[in-house]
């Protein structure tokens, strides 16, 4: 029993991320915007647990793998475009269905993302759970950034547009999993830390978009590199 039941904690810690994104979506439609971003960031937790598990007892497998990118699609995809769809309200017009893009690729992000050999110590597009977060931060953050976005359907339309390209872009971006190696790996994860404190101290939960941001553009530093086989 021991064997069957070690191989299940990781797909527990999956199972919790779906359970909490299920939850986020509730909260959304109650219009309790700081629950639903809570339960976001609790999955997110919950998302790079599984993965550690999984290496840690060397039990990896492709259930798991299917089971995270399931996961991920409720968590990171699903309940932001419910989140996106909620705060556009003010518009009041078919201009708030462009929130679909979300989920639409993400799906397709992550169903590429489990067959792109490619993609195991560096990102090729912005990551599903990075991008669910970013957009799940609005409905935490005040006017007039959030009026800004929210109540322009041109610029609500150019967000949810370019933010569902960057999912399935071709930018390679750096995994924010810390692994062995050597120090000068990690410079732009400590720059990309500083800019994420920094942002907090002086804008609040406006950090998450200014990090993310921050993250896409750290990929331009990457762009006249040849591309490495990860």
């Amino acid at each position: 029993m021991y064997v069957p039941i070690k191989r299940q904690i990781p797909n527990f810690f999956t199972l919790g991320n779906l359970s909490f994104g299920v939850l986020s979506i509730l909260a959304v439609f109650r219009q309790e915007y700081e629950t639903a971003v809570i339960w976001v960031i609790a999955a997110a937790v919950l998302d790079v647990f599984d993965g550690f598990l999984a290496r840690l007892l060397k039990v990896s497998g492709e259930l798991g793998k299917q089971l995270d990118s399931l996961a991920d699609m409720v968590t990171f995809g699903v309940a932001p475009g419910f989140m996106l769809f909620m705060l556009s309200e003010p518009l009041d017009s078919s201009v708030r269905y462009f929130f679909l893009l979300i989920p639409v690729f993400s799906c397709y992000r992550l169903a590429k993302f489990n067959i792109d050999t490619r993609q195991t110590n560096s990102f090729i597009g912005v990551p599903t759970p990075i991008t669910g977060i970013m957009c799940m931060s609005w409905g935490c953050i005040d006017d007039p950034y959030r009026e800004f976005v929210f109540e322009n359907p041109w610029v609500f339309a150019l967000f949810c547009t370019v933010v569902s390209l960057l999912l399935v872009s071709r930018l390679r971006l750096p995994s924010l999993k810390f692994k062995k190696g050597p120090a000068r790996d990690y410079t732009k994860h400590v720059v990309l830390l500083c800019i994420g404190v920094a942002s907090l101290l002086f804008w609040g939960w406006l950090c998450v978009p200014v990090f993310y941001a921050a993250y896409v553009m750290s990929a331009v530093t990457n762009i006249f590199k040849r591309p490495s086989q990860d």
